[in-house]
């Protein structure tokens, strides 16, 4: 896996009106080439985006953290943003588990989690079109993403409101 990102320190703050969840602070663009994927993945993830990193109950922090380091954090990071229908359920639960192999998650934790989502997290999976509430529909307008192949054509294009398929594929 190819994971690169700026700011080389990005940031982000507890959002105001729930301790679980987090504001991202600064613009964030994220290039990410996985064996799951074919071609480039880049997101560019606007401030005010709200997260809550890791789901799941607290009792699991000390095993499986819910921010932790920069590379993990980006990992629960897109796994958020897929399961708003960049992608299909699928493969951004492959792309989740790449990237925590990539962070260095062990195999057993990396695999609980994996199959935690695979198993437990379809009810929050959503397509585009849906109406997911206020802070999820606010926030599939804060994410630019651009799916590219091997040769730099984008094969996908989703502009905050959209998504477009390359017609020339």
């Amino acid at each position: 896996m190819n994971l690169a990102y700026r700011p080389q320190v990005p940031t982000w703050d507890k959002y105001s009106r729930c301790e679980e969840m987090y504001s991202i602070r600064n613009p964030l663009r994220i290039e990410i080439q996985a064996k799951c994927v074919p071609g480039t993945l880049v997101y560019q993830i606007r401030p005010s985006y709200v997260t809550d990193f890791r789901s799941g109950p607290s009792i699991v922090n000390p095993f499986i953290p819910k921010i932790g380091d920069i590379k993990l954090a980006l990992a629960w990071l897109i796994h958020d943003v897929n399961y708003h229908g960049f992608l299909s359920k699928e493969l951004a639960d492959r792309l989740l588990l790449e990237m925590l192999e990539h962070a260095g998650m062990g195999a057993v934790k990396r695999n609980a989690v994996y199959y935690a989502v695979k198993f437990f997290a379809g009810s929050h999976y959503n397509t585009l079109e849906e109406d997911q509430g206020d802070i999820y529909n606010r926030n599939k307008t804060l994410v630019r993403l651009q799916w590219l192949d091997q040769n730099g054509m984008t094969l996908k294009r989703f502009n905050g409101r959209t998504i477009t398929e390359n017609a020339f594929r």
